[in-house]
């Protein structure tokens, strides 16, 4: 935010910041204690991560060093009190003869921005990709570090007692960055256009913005930055810290270039040493989407394929050992892509073989001589690393970010399977509490939209799935089935978000799953279908709206985000995206869309919809809700929403984290089970609720305690 744009907010309305303190907010949290009972919302609060959340866009959270027996990893650990981050870099003995150290701590943290449409690029709520890089000699570690608002690299020295110190002063935050060959100086990747556009607007501020499709008013009251951003790549020297240019062959250390007999449609793509090379492509190429096949390619040119479905579609990670003789590739699997299979292709052989299959997730890998590095996780097993050997698949763990975890109880995880009535295949995970009997009825919560890996708090991590059936809940983590058959014929991402929009196919879709997914756990005796809830977020917002119209499945809501509908929606967006929504087939302010909106429309089935529904959602994205807000509180309807400030649309800050998950389940627990908690601190939520349509009458209220979120 510039200094005139700040200076006319406080001159509008005065805000006072959200202070975290001067505390180490590693301090209160390095701590050892006896295990858990159950996992609880502390537990969950302040799990220790290694790399992104958000399985889609985890990558690599740690670096090797030269000689494989060492590695550098950084783990974040949110703590709610301070909301803050403690950000600790370790170093880890990968032959375990040395136990975890750390070198340095500390940092602001790094969120990453992505483009969003025409936009050049728009803040997240996951940290940006910071894998540690060892120096080539293995002296220094290097790394991402964010102080007063500015990210630059940092060094760090395993050996020794030196502080870490910083080495580069770019003008913008460091983006990436790798080692010269020699270790003299680091290459650094930055985004000058970025700071260059946004000079530019602030220069129009003094005559007035004109409001065109640079604004998107739930985002900024100001135009965003549009286009393309070109990255800038700069030489760093580490003794003077002079800063040039960096060369061609100096910049392809950051952005690898595309091997030249690659063909056009290769995607994904990996190449050894010894001249060896493999990738992955689409089997049509008039599809945007479909199976692909791998190619191995020796190195002396004969090219072998696998175009075997499944075995060698969906593919998300290709190694070859450090002798080229050994090919490794992760791809999804199973019913529904919901499981990971780990396949071999020795250089000798026709056909790669597949040598693991799990439902763990296995993400961030590296290969270290023959053993794979990967970070695993389950539905009741938090991330760790580990590393498997690809010749005898033997697996060891490598370091436990959350050892105090280690014996903690959870409940029977259920996998269901089945196909929705357009034949996708779908799968959802019932969770039962640690402490469920045979015979026993729960009620239910429905969490989305994805159930992979570690069973968290679904997709933008703000329903606890664990803690809820820890407190009596039977959860039914719901993953969105992919697109159906006809949609699957898009050869373009305009046609496939056409053929998702006509005539609602793919919310018809993945509300047919839904009621396979919610009907499969009534069928296991495990659930009381009088008492039922769902939570959505983002696209899992729109499933809850869809629900809550076209089935009487549900008793109450929680939403993290609201709502596709007739007014707001398009509006608050901005001009750039209701033109984006028209092109896709939304229909907005003409003649016939309420026609268009009818199944969709929260607004206009305000009559039949009386499920009482709670939005937890960012002040970047509020105002899209607000029609329906309004017309559910002037009909009288149970609807009560809550802003978080400085959150993008995925939420970020520990403490508005922490007050999702207790308000969420202090809220199914009120509607579903009659029940309130007795802190005197939410005497005034309670009184709120208790005037809202339907709520239960206070003689037929429970008071209980809380368990204890604290150690």
């Amino acid at each position: 935010m510039s200094l005139l744009a700040a200076v006319l907010l406080q001159a509008i309305v005065p805000i006072a910041p959200i202070s975290s303190g001067n505390d180490d907010p590693c301090t209160d949290l390095l701590y050892d204690r006896s295990a858990p009972e159950s996992f609880d919302l502390h537990d969950q609060a302040t799990l220790a991560d290694l790399g992104s959340t958000d399985l889609s866009v985890a990558s690599r959270a740690f670096g090797l060093a030269p000689d494989n027996h060492r590695l550098a990893a950084l783990v974040t650990r949110a703590n709610p009190g301070l909301n803050a981050y403690c950000q600790r870099l370790i170093i880890v003995d990968l032959r375990g003869q040395d136990d975890p150290v750390e070198i340095d701590r500390g940092s602001e943290f790094i969120r990453d921005d992505y483009p969003l449409r025409n936009f050049s690029s728009v803040m997240a709520g996951w940290a940006r990709p910071n894998p540690p890089s060892f120096s080539p000699d293995g002296t220094a570690v290097a790394y991402l570090k964010r102080i007063g608002g500015s990210t630059q690299v940092w060094l760090a020295f395993p050996a020794d007692d030196r502080p870490a110190r910083r080495a580069t002063w770019m003008p913008d935050d460091v983006d990436s960055f790798a080692w010269s060959a020699d270790g003299s100086g680091l290459i650094v990747q930055t985004r000058p256009g970025l700071r260059i556009r946004a000079e530019a607007i602030a220069d129009e501020a003094a005559t007035g913005f004109l409001f065109d499709d640079r604004f998107s008013p739930q985002i900024a009251d100001r135009p965003i930055p549009v286009g393309e951003v070109a990255p800038s790549y700069a030489f760093v020297d580490l003794e003077s810290t002079a800063v040039r240019p960096a060369t061609a062959e100096e910049a392809h250390r950051l952005a690898r270039p595309r091997p030249d007999i690659l063909p056009d449609q290769a995607r994904l793509f990996s190449s050894a040493g010894n001249g060896a090379l493999a990738w992955t492509e689409p089997q049509r190429n008039d599809r945007l989407i479909g199976p692909t096949r791998l190619i191995l390619m020796r190195p002396d040119g004969e090219q072998r394929v696998c175009a075997s479905v499944p075995r060698c579609d969906s593919i998300r990670g290709l190694w070859w050992s450090d002798d080229g003789t050994t090919l490794v590739a992760i791809r999804e699997s199973g019913w529904a892509d919901s499981g990971t299979s780990l396949l071999r292709w020795e250089l000798g052989k026709m056909q790669p073989e597949v040598v693991l299959e799990t439902e763990d997730v296995l993400v961030g890998c590296a290969l270290a001589g023959r053993e794979l590095l990967c970070g695993r996780e389950g539905s009741s097993q938090p991330r760790r690393l580990v590393a498997i050997d690809i010749d005898t698949i033997a697996e060891r763990v490598v370091f436990d970010p959350n050892p105090q975890l280690r014996d903690a109880r959870f409940g029977e995880v259920r996998r269901l399977r089945f196909r929705n009535a357009f034949g996708t295949e779908s799968f959802a995970d019932l969770v039962l509490p640690p402490d469920h009997r045979e015979g026993q009825r729960h009620p239910l919560v429905v969490v989305q939209y994805n159930s992979e890996g570690f069973l968290r708090g679904g997709t933008g991590d703000e329903v606890p799935i664990h803690p809820l059936a820890n407190r009596g809940f039977a959860v039914l983590s719901f993953d969105r089935p992919s697109f159906t058959p006809a949609a699957l014929e898009a050869t373009s991402a305009e046609e496939l978000r056409r053929a998702n929009r006509t005539d609602w196919m793919d919310r018809r879709s993945v509300h047919s799953s839904l009621e396979m997914a919610v009907s499969l756990a009534i069928g296991t005796g495990t659930v009381d279908p009088e008492r039922m809830g769902i939570s959505g977020f983002s696209d899992g917002g729109s499933t809850v709206q869809w629900a809550l119209i076209n089935s009487n499945l549900f008793k109450v809501a929680s939403m993290g985000s609201c709502c596709e509908d007739l007014y707001s929606f398009p509006t608050a967006a901005g001009p750039g995206f209701t033109q984006f929504v028209r092109d896709m087939g939304y229909r907005y302010f003409e003649p016939g869309a309420e026609q268009f909106w009818q199944p969709m429309s929260l607004i206009l089935n305000v009559g039949r919809v009386s499920t009482p529904i709670l939005i937890q959602t960012a002040d970047s994205e509020y105002e899209g809700g607000l029609d329906v807000i309004e017309t559910f509180s002037n009909r009288g309807r149970a609807i009560e929403l809550f802003v978080f400030p400085g959150e993008p649309h995925i939420k970020w800050q520990p403490a508005h984290r922490l007050a999702m998950y207790e308000r969420t389940i202090d809220w199914f627990e009120y509607w579903l089970r009659g029940q309130k908690d007795c802190d005197p601190n939410k005497a005034t939520q309670y009184r709120r609720w208790q005037a809202l349509a339907g709520a239960p009458q206070d003689q037929d209220l429970t008071c209980v305690s809380a368990t204890p979120s604290g150690p």
